[in-house]
């Protein structure tokens, strides 16, 4: 199924996000030590690696990628829901980081929209970032069976939470846009297991829905 203009508005409002990049303190005006007495001198802080969400003045940082569940290895009904639960994960982590690598690792090389939605998140910079706007995937329910070529389906619903996209200025960073977030679209999502792995073929509003 070909990615439509609907399938996109579920997602497109999500903007972009960057890393904090971390500076150390300036001098204090003395001598740098020499080399006889470097060892006393303070070591610098160790930088913070704890995963921090964005807020109104920093982007996210240190996010952890979302691991495969077990139940997502399996080649079963199961399997397969666990794993596009998994996929929406990671296109969440995408949004917040930039990272599009973990999302487009597992979309099947004929998924035109696994691209499609990943390139939004491919453009995000340290220029600015989105606070909020998490994605929240419900109603899970897939066919007990593949089809004849051997693509899972399954229908669920995905909304998106409320958002504020955050421009960096000097000195205080300013909120660009807006968004209450939308009612839940139904979505088909389309996945095959392929050598011991899922891989996504295709997820989006089905033909012929209105949202």
């Amino acid at each position: 199924m070909a990615p439509t203009r609907a399938t996109s508005t579920v997602l497109t409002a999500l903007a972009v996000c960057g890393m904090l990049t971390l500076t150390g303190c300036g001098g204090n005006g003395q001598a740098a030590p020499s080399a006889s007495n470097s060892a006393s001198a303070t070591a610098a802080p160790a930088p913070d690696t704890r995963p921090t969400p964005a807020s109104s003045t920093a982007p996210a940082r240190n996010i952890p990628v979302p691991e495969l569940p077990e139940a997502a290895k399996k080649n079963t009904k199961e399997g397969f829901e666990a794993f596009v639960r998994h996929y929406i994960a990671l296109l969440d982590y995408a949004y917040q980081t930039g990272d599009t690598k973990p999302a487009l690792a597992v979309g099947d090389a004929e998924c035109g929209m696994c691209g499609t939605i990943t390139k939004d998140a491919s453009t995000v910079g340290d220029e600015s970032w989105l606070v909020g706007g998490e994605l929240s995937p419900s109603d899970l329910s897939a066919d007990p069976t593949p089809d004849i070529h051997g693509i899972w389906l399954a229908y669920l619903k995905l909304r998106q939470q409320p958002f504020t996209d955050y421009k960096s200025s000097s000195p205080t960073p300013t909120p660009a846009s807006t968004s209450k977030g939308g009612d839940s679209s139904l979505l088909l999502a389309r996945a095959r297991f392929v050598s011991g792995a899922w891989q996504m073929f295709d997820l989006g509003v089905p033909k012929g829905t209105r949202r």
